[in-house]
């Protein structure tokens, strides 16, 4: 259960949330009305996500087109599949706080981590909704993929953080390989946030350089 009291094991109930009920191709409110309709060659499919919510309008414009009287453009999947995603976003994305996170070696204003240990803080700067986040840090050396960070789960994508409103962590990591003064060390951060309903909202990445004579780290754009 979630803090509605909604349990959210029941997929159609997510899109319904996600959606708030509007069509996804028309974008009507529709209450009580609202359709799920099968992407085209997809009928016979009991997966939620070959499926769209719709107006019983729409459901039935989905299904009707003729290809042997060529007149009008049907819907393909691709299509429906974005102007789904399109909807979800309408009605989630305020679901979705302001998050601040970053690579970095401060520990306080006067105190540094020693290398090779590596912070990373993230926090909750909103007021409203709690929200979890899965975070990928992949680890560059001389412009080629080294590895991805994988302590405990939390820098690998495999384990939640749990951030309430106003609420931030302060982890660390270790990069044991050897890194010379010329290297080019980057760290790039990838963050996925959870709302409450359910819905995954991904980030665009974003990376940091370490500068090893001041045992800092810039942003890469």
């Amino acid at each position: 259960m979630n803090k509605f009291g909604i349990s959210l094991k029941d997929e159609k109930i997510k899109r319904l949330l996600w959606c708030d009920r509007h069509c996804c191709l028309c974008r009507k409110s529709c209450g009580i009305d609202i359709e799920f309709a099968h992407l085209p060659g997809k009928e016979k499919s009991k997966d939620i996500n070959d499926m769209v919510p719709v107006c019983s309008e729409c459901h039935t414009k989905i299904g009707c087109y003729n290809p042997s009287h060529k007149k009008g453009t049907k819907y393909n999947i691709e299509e429906l599949k974005a102007r789904r995603e399109q909807i979800y976003d309408t009605y989630t994305r305020e679901l979705v706080p302001p998050i601040y996170y970053e690579i970095t070696q401060n520990i306080t204003q006067e105190i540094k981590r020693i290398w090779p240990d590596v912070g990373f803080s993230i926090t909750h700067i909103g007021d409203l909704f709690p929200v979890k986040a899965l975070i990928v840090a992949k680890i560059f050396l001389r412009n080629k993929f080294l590895r991805n960070c994988d302590k405990d789960g939390y820098y690998d994508g495999k384990k939640f953080w749990n951030l309430n409103p106003r609420m931030g962590y302060n982890g660390h990591f270790s990069i044991m390989e050897p890194v010379d003064k010329e290297d080019r060390l980057e760290i790039k951060v990838y963050v996925t946030i959870v709302d409450q309903y359910e819905r995954s909202h991904e980030l665009l990445p974003v990376s940091w350089v370490y500068r090893q004579e001041d045992n800092c780290w810039f942003t890469n754009p």
